[in-house]
């Protein structure tokens, strides 16, 4: 469900292309394999298949050792009860991480 949020909102922002980065391995191998096999999640699959289908969005897997903004956010979204979304901006506990990550 969160990366079919996050491809919506990257939509809806107007950020395409875009590449999508998940430390999910299980969803992000369903999604590039283009399957659609669990009725749990098949809708979500389905509905992430047509976004990538009709928009220039890349989504790849990477470790999550190497992906500590994205960790680090997840944490803080399970206090968080409602949705946030930073542009020009982002969260204290992760400023550090993001100019770490950042290219030189």
């Amino acid at each position: 469900m969160t990366l079919l949020c996050g491809i919506r909102g990257a939509v809806a922002a107007g950020l395409v292309p875009v590449i999508v980065e998940s430390d999910a391995k299980v969803v992000v191998d369903i999604v590039n394999l283009r399957v659609v096999s669990s009725v749990d999640i098949g809708n979500i699959i389905a509905d992430i298949l047509y976004l990538i289908h009709s928009n220039p969005i890349t989504v790849s897997f990477v470790p999550r050792i190497a992906n500590s903004v994205a960790h680090s956010l997840a944490k803080l979204s399970i206090s968080s009860t409602k949705d946030n979304i930073w542009f020009e901006s982002c969260p204290p506990c992760v400023e550090r991480l993001v100019h770490v990550d950042m290219p030189l």
